[in-house]
């Protein structure tokens, strides 16, 4: 049976540490501890890729679009930001901490 080695610990955190922040997909600011991955074409519509979001852009999304909406705006190219509320709330939590989280007003 092998032994544990507990002194490793310390290399793993700094490996987390060392690697740069990931921008969120939606409001562009650096992810924090809690990442959610966000399919911006729903599964239930054939989508497959994933992008990383905050939980708190991840609740934006679910309250300001459906999966249809969803589907247009990424055949069209439009951005999510084009909506006046997500544009809103983007210019909104520019400025907090990457895990910065809040109540999510409801949408649609």
């Amino acid at each position: 049976m092998a032994r544990k080695n507990r002194d490793t610990d310390w290399i793993a955190d700094e490996a987390v540490e060392e690697t740069p922040a990931e921008p969120c997909w939606l409001c562009g600011r650096p992810l924090g501890k809690t990442v959610d991955r966000f399919h911006p074409i729903p599964k239930s519509r054939g989508g497959r890729d994933t992008v990383p979001v905050h939980p708190i852009c991840r609740e934006t999304i679910d309250a300001n679009f459906s999966a249809s909406e969803l589907v247009r705006h990424a055949e069209m190219g439009i951005a999510l930001t084009n909506n006046e509320a997500v544009a809103r709330f983007v210019k909104w939590v520019a400025n907090k901490p990457a895990d910065f989280h809040s109540a999510t007003k409801g949408g649609r």
